[in-house]
């Protein structure tokens, strides 16, 4: 899809579910592992691949607030907002990253922006365990953006799409299991391979790597936690979680009450109120709507309207000048006879 399409739609493609189905075949879950997508979308890639494994927990979360609460209905835990800017997760807390970030340029100060892919592998690196695993889906030629933090920091292996899903997305997965510290000239090494396959044609890079659906059954085995998550939240307010917490709280009818204007029909002024007064509320709108008197209903609506009056105007001989103005307000006041549909403008 072309860059404007990407941009309209936030980035998001979901995972489709043929590949969801292959990647449960090739995972196996430790007893209580814990499973993060910090792009969720409705959460059911999460959700097909945690369905029918007991005590797995899973985390998303989600920008667009209709799909964070539709996936609120599929995995454990739901954050709705920005996940580059806008999260507090505690570090190596989570057995498996499911990373399917928005495919587009992220949008920077300078003159040099950094792809939204890199943005986000950069972001939750920290949340993975040392033993977990990434799994990362991107089109094959963003391998070159994302190759370094790629072969530092995990043991990799670059596996393509199934060939019809490949011709429509030219997407690959990247299985990364972590490690603490890649050696060097590893790292190099695997940096120079990703870069190479980024560089090839789609016929090339299929040729040149497996296919998901060929490799082997459980492929990976997602580790139990190593340490409690203390913190995962958001930084702003989700108001879909907020108002259940208000009213169980029973302070929501007094913040209504605070927040409504309370009416008091018994205004007694100071002295009896002469015509001029009259005449001046009449035009600030505070008399404003039905009124029957001896029978005649009539509908009022004042409303004062700025003007300039132009008061002097001077000019010089080489065309220069200048004009003086004053501000007038013109009070109005429109009236409509319910009975004769009359309108009446007082000004």
């Amino acid at each position: 899809m072309a860059r404007l399409g990407s941009q309209a739609k936030a980035g998001f493609y979901p995972t489709p579910d043929t590949v969801c189905e292959l990647l449960k075949s090739k995972i196996s879950f430790e007893e209580g592992a814990r499973l993060l997508d910090p792009c969720c979308g409705k959460g059911r890639t999460l959700s097909l691949l945690a369905d029918g494994v007991p005590n797995l927990t899973t985390y998303g979360i989600e920008l667009d607030h209709q799909r964070a609460h539709a996936a609120r209905s599929r995995l454990t835990r739901v954050l709705w907002g920005d996940a580059l800017t806008e999260m507090q997760i505690s570090p190596h807390a989570f057995g498996l990253l499911y990373l399917n970030p928005p495919y587009d340029a992220g949008i920077s100060d300078g003159a040099k922006s950094q792809r939204l892919e890199v943005q986000f592998l950069r972001r939750y690196l920290g949340t993975l365990q040392q033993g977990g695993y990434l799994v990362l889906v991107i089109p094959y030629y963003i391998l070159k953006h994302c190759a370094k933090p790629l072969a530092r920091y995990f043991k990799v292996q670059v596996l393509g799409f199934p060939e019809e899903e490949f011709k429509a997305f030219r997407q690959c997965i990247v299985f990364g299991r972590k490690k603490l510290l890649v050696p060097k000239e590893e790292a190099e090494q695997t940096q120079a391979y990703m870069e190479e396959l980024a560089g090839m044609e789609a016929d090339e890079f299929m040729d040149e790597v497996e296919t998901l659906e060929h490799i082997a059954p459980v492929s990976i085995t997602v580790p139990a936690p190593a340490k409690p998550l203390t913190t995962f939240r958001a930084r702003n307010i989700d108001p879909l979680e907020a108002i259940p917490l208000v009213r169980k709280a029973g302070i929501l009818k007094n913040v209504l009450e605070e927040l409504t204007p309370r009416k008091n029909n018994e205004i007694r002024p100071l002295t009896p109120l002469e015509n001029g007064h009259l005449a001046l509320m009449l035009a600030g709108g505070y008399m404003n709507g039905a009124i029957e008197k001896d029978g005649r209903q009539l509908v009022i609506k004042g409303v004062v309207h700025k003007s300039e009056k132009v008061i002097n105007v001077r000019e010089n001989d080489s065309g220069e000048g200048s004009i003086t103005t004053r501000d007038q307000y013109i009070p109005t006041v429109k009236v409509i006879d319910m009975q004769t549909a009359e309108l009446i403008t007082v000004q």
